[in-house]
């Protein structure tokens, strides 16, 4: 499948199904995707299921393109003591050309003409006299265009005078006046050029952008948390971000006065609901993910973890630009 979020989504909901192992297979065979595979052999191999671990890590690493993942397959055939095979030859995209014979047409032109008649042997009898057929009979020489009216007539009978062609008369083409019209003049347009806010180099804006970068990458190699601990969050400004355990898709960004507020909100209440101000993600979250709003409370203690950045000033801003470089599903 190319679509990596909804592969993720499905192998998640079949993950957390009662029968896992027979989801995983049945997945597969709808999608051939090479991380179901590696899903399957993870689940085997910490079952202790060796034989059936090796089987789904070598399919994984003959199906992966990207080669941090392909690593991955290889490093876990390796400590199983399997050897690695060798990618799948890709299909060749050249169909073989079939050749069309038509032998009944080779036959009619390797065949000479027969049915028009030989020139030399047409031309045999002299002018004025007639033919002489197979039979024996005398039979009539037509001209070369033949026809009951090009028969010469009989002896004796006056020849009709021809008649002379009609004259048609030609009148030349009346000639309209031609009026000449003047072209336009040219019309020149000034180009208008667009106020300039900030100049491509400008060393200003060369350093926020810097800044931000920075800032996210902070942001990002942070320590991982439950959302459950919250309380150890800074009681101060920042930005936090919630991603699933396995940190291969982003879920949300947020820019909050409290951290530790913050965070907390995002889980439910002892009633199930959510908390006053807080944004309620249970529906876009189950949209995403497949699953019932009931759900989604328990997905999110059990496969969710946060990171965050405490920041005095610009944490709206540094929000923006992580959701603007990371495309969090649930900030759209």
């Amino acid at each position: 499948m190319t679509d990596w979020r909804q592969i993720q989504a499905r192998i998640r909901k079949a993950r957390t199904s009662p029968d896992a192992p027979a989801q995983l297979v049945a997945l597969y065979e709808r999608t051939h995707d090479a991380m179901v595979a590696f899903e399957l052999a993870k689940h085997h191999e910490t079952s202790g299921a060796t034989d059936e671990a090796v089987r789904w890590y070598t399919a994984a690493a003959q199906r992966f393109r990207r080669a941090q993942w392909k690593t991955k397959a290889e490093e876990a055939l390796t400590r199983l003591g399997a050897p690695i095979p060798p990618p799948e030859a890709a299909p060749s995209s050249e169909p073989a050309q079939e050749v069309i014979e038509f032998p009944a047409v080779e036959a009619a032109l390797a065949e000479p003409a027969q049915a028009a008649p030989n020139s030399s042997e047409v031309s045999t009898a002299a002018p004025g006299e007639a033919a002489v057929g197979p039979d024996g009979r005398k039979r009539r020489r037509r001209g070369r265009r033949g026809g009951r009216r090009h028969r010469k007539p009989p002896e004796g009978t006056p020849a009709l005078a021809a008649a002379p062609p009609p004259v048609v008369e030609r009148h030349a083409p009346r000639r309209e006046p031609r009026h000449e019209v003047a072209a336009p003049p040219p019309i020149h347009h000034e180009p208008i050029e667009p106020p300039m806010r900030g100049r491509p180099g400008d060393p200003g804006m060369a350093s926020r952008l810097a800044h931000l970068e920075s800032q996210l990458r902070r942001m990002l190699a942070g320590q991982l948390y439950r959302l459950e601990a919250s309380n150890e969050a800074p009681a101060g400004p920042g930005v936090f971000l919630v991603t699933d355990a396995d940190q291969t898709e982003y879920y949300y960004v947020e820019s909050c006065k409290t951290l530790r507020i913050g965070i907390g909100n995002l889980l439910p209440t002892e009633r199930g609901g959510s908390r006053r101000g807080a944004p309620s993600l249970r529906g876009p979250l189950a949209e995403h993910l497949g699953i019932s709003e009931s759900r989604v409370a328990k997905y999110l203690k059990d496969h969710c973890v946060v990171r965050w950045i405490q920041i005095d000033e610009g944490a709206s801003q540094l929000a923006h630009f992580a959701i603007a470089v990371l495309h969090p599903v649930l900030n759209d």
